[in-house]
């Protein structure tokens, strides 16, 4: 999913851009309203918006995304006159975040308003297998498998990564950044294996490969 923020504090920006994309999404990054006016041609999945720019405004922006697509739009503001905050919610944004961010409770919201526009994946299909990180299971064939958090991460990270394989740190990563909690290698390891004892027979859709890393098979 891709998510335009525009933001002229540079090293804000940047800091939301690599958290963002250590979550896997896609992202662009305006400094002002000159540069964000041009890229709002382009289809985005979510918008960050700081409302006071240094040629322009967020609340002009966001009546212009508005008039071309329907995907949320959240600000992100030191502004929090209530006029400014009423008038986001007149130009239809989703939510409205006060400075200083809290990154986390950024996150949090990213990911409710993009599953209320149901653009936020939960299931993946790879062959006979359904893994619903919603549900926290995967379906293979008649078999269903009640997962847990951190199992959750792995296969989510695998599904998204098939066919190719994907290293255990980066797979530790993403674990990381989908439970908090991030987990020594031999953590991992041990953790893929007991994965694998879960799901029996079919634990073999688990492919690790030494120095490589670890991929779903069909």
């Amino acid at each position: 999913m891709k998510i335009l923020i525009v933001e002229d504090d540079q090293s804000l920006a940047l800091t939301i851009q690599d958290i963002l994309e250590d979550r896997g999404y896609e992202t662009m990054v305006c400094f002002n309203f000159r540069q964000a006016y041009h890229e709002i041609r382009n289809p985005f999945d979510c918008y960050l918006l700081d409302n006071r720019l240094p040629d322009g405004t967020g609340l002009d922006l966001c009546k212009l995304i508005r008039e071309q697509s329907k995907s949320p739009i959240l600000f992100i503001s030191s502004d929090t006159n209530e006029t400014s905050i009423l008038k986001s919610f007149e130009c239809e944004a989703d939510d409205y975040i006060e400075k200083p961010l809290r990154l986390s409770v950024l996150l949090a919201k990213i990911e409710a308003v993009l599953k209320r526009a149901g653009k936020f994946q939960t299931q993946y299909k790879i062959g006979n297998s359904l893994l619903d990180t919603s549900k926290k299971s995967l379906q293979m064939e008649e078999e269903r498998f009640e997962l847990s958090i951190s199992e959750i991460a792995i296969l989510e990270c695998l599904f998204q990564a098939y066919p190719n394989y994907i290293s255990r740190e980066d797979l530790a990563k993403y674990v990381f950044n989908k439970t908090g909690h991030l987990p020594s290698l031999e953590t991992l390891t041990s953790r893929i294996s007991g994965l694998k004892k879960k799901l029996g027979e079919k634990g073999k859709c688990i492919d690790s490969l030494r120095h490589v890393g670890t991929r779903w098979l069909v």
